[in-house]
């Protein structure tokens, strides 16, 4: 069959999720014919999900606020958090434009929530508060970028093409030229480019993919982003002959319940996670590893040590137990982005069955969770007694609300879960994809998760340094093809 010819474009570019559609607005914006396209029916990729956090240093938002910040003091904190394992030269690239981002955002429009720019406590923490999220988390981002890419498919500036699955890369004299692919429909089509751009996510929706990058022993961690995150950028781009980072880094997202109608995959945060970070809820329970143990204060400030405690255990998983004490005076322990989690709710949860496991004693509990009886029942004697001295000599937790005696008692399993993904495709400084000897292949670049996370963040988790480089970076790569295409640069 003859695939449709979708014409020529001055920038195709595969992805409509953040980094995608910043891309596609600016280079729109400069003058260039852009083509995007992607294989769902609508646009936006993890944004429909995610928190949508986005960091940026000196912008108007945080004088307003008397906070004195500089990109170079977030380029700092970044390789502070990182470890110094994140890729400088990217790093340094977005941070110094992060701060214009916000002020760019906040000229669209865009909903902040009145607490921000603000610290996040989920994970490591900034010196300075320079993150910012909307009041309807990743929904604001997507709401305010689609806005201002419709007026762009308005005036004809960008093609728009949903529900189009890109399968392979055009390739003339070694230089990438189209693409081609399924459209809607089945009817095949192809697509040629003075330049294409791959932003196309990540590759966690793929447990056999996302194994080949993890650490050994991680493979049990759960799959907590949407389904379309695949790997098909990173695939497309390595059959031509790109290169791949291949880091080995791996920090889990904690407090994902395993969904039971999805073996390996996580239930949707929007609906449920359990609160761990004592910033934001007084942890009233104890966690416990298979063999009945705890392996952490419950109260550790540092998001990190908690991380990396969990990786340590036996399948990424622990099991939080507690009593109808606890169930009848602590904050629920089940949130989610709405905040409708009441005690309420709680409770006609731990009856309901679905996730919480509830036993008249701690051996029939710890038979329903997995767990080593025996253990599980020594170390609630030393817990209580820990509650009453006021001293927890097992870990040193500080916060010792109640003693765990009071049946019914309850339980519930997480397992680590893997969210973004940390290795991608490698690029030089302005976003081409390198093969494998470290050279550009002509024509290919890349912005947002099919980089990896790891060059924004190393080994850890860094505020906003997810979403906001996929902005960033595209607005600027966005930007400069217009430009090369202007000149007469792009072929």
């Amino acid at each position: 069959m003859t695939a449709e010819d979708l014409g020529r474009f001055d920038v195709v570019i595969v992805g409509a999720g953040t980094g995608g559609m910043c891309a596609a607005i600016e280079a729109a914006a400069a003058g260039a014919r852009v083509l995007l396209l992607d294989k769902l029916p609508g646009m936006g990729g993890m944004l429909h999900i995610a928190n949508g956090e986005f960091s940026g240093a000196g912008s108007r938002r945080q004088a307003a606020r008397g906070i004195e910040d500089t990109p170079e003091r977030h380029f700092d904190d970044v390789m502070r958090l990182s470890h110094g394992k994140a890729d400088r030269d990217l790093v340094w690239r977005t941070v110094r434009a992060q701060g214009d981002t916000v002020d760019w955002l906040e000229d669209l429009g865009f909903d902040f929530d009145p607490a921000t720019p603000g610290l996040v406590h989920g994970h490591e923490v900034y010196a300075t508060p320079r993150t910012y999220w909307g009041v309807e988390l990743g929904r604001s981002v997507l709401r305010v970028l689609r806005r201002r890419l419709d007026e762009a498919v308005r005036s004809c500036a960008v093609l728009p093409l949903l529900g189009t699955r890109i399968r392979r890369l055009l390739v003339e004299d070694g230089r990438v030229t189209g693409v081609a692919g399924t459209g809607p429909g089945g009817r095949e089509v192809v697509a040629r480019g003075g330049a294409v751009v791959l932003a196309t996510g990540g590759y966690d929706a793929d447990p056999a993919l996302r194994n080949r990058f993890l650490p050994p022993g991680c493979e049990d961690a759960l799959v907590a982003c949407l389904g379309h995150a695949t790997g098909d950028g990173l695939v497309m781009a390595t059959e031509i002959g790109a290169d791949v980072s291949r880091d080995g880094h791996f920090i889990p997202v904690m407090g994902l319940i395993p969904d039971p109608g999805r073996p390996g995959f996580a239930v949707d945060y929007r609906e449920a996670f359990l609160e761990f970070a004592p910033a934001y809820r007084t942890p009233h329970e104890i966690w416990v590893n298979r063999d009945g143990e705890r392996f952490v204060a419950e109260d550790v400030t540092g998001p990190e040590r908690r991380e990396r405690a969990l990786l340590r255990q036996p399948g990424l998983a622990m099991h939080v137990v507690w009593d109808r004490a606890i169930a009848e005076t602590a904050e629920p322990l089940i949130r989610n982005g709405a905040g409708d989690w009441t005690r309420e709710r709680m409770a006609a949860e731990c009856a309901r069955g679905r996730w919480i496991a509830a036993a008249g004693t701690l051996e029939e509990l710890a038979g329903l969770l997995g767990v080593d009886a025996a253990g599980l029942t020594g170390t609630v004697r030393r817990y209580n007694a820990a509650v009453r001295a006021g001293h927890d000599p097992d870990h040193g937790r500080a916060k010792l609300p109640t003693p765990i005696e009071t049946p019914p008692f309850y339980g519930i399993t997480s397992v680590a879960a893997s969210l973004l993904s940390r290795d991608g495709l490698r690029v030089d400084g302005d976003l081409a994809v390198l093969d494998r000897e470290g050279v550009p292949i002509p024509g290919l670049h890349a912005v947002g998760e099919v980089l990896g996370n790891n060059v924004f963040a190393g080994d850890n988790y860094v505020g906003g340094m997810s979403v906001t480089p996929a902005m960033t970076l595209g607005r600027l790569l966005g930007a400069r093809l217009a430009a090369r295409a202007a000149a007469g640069d792009l072929p």
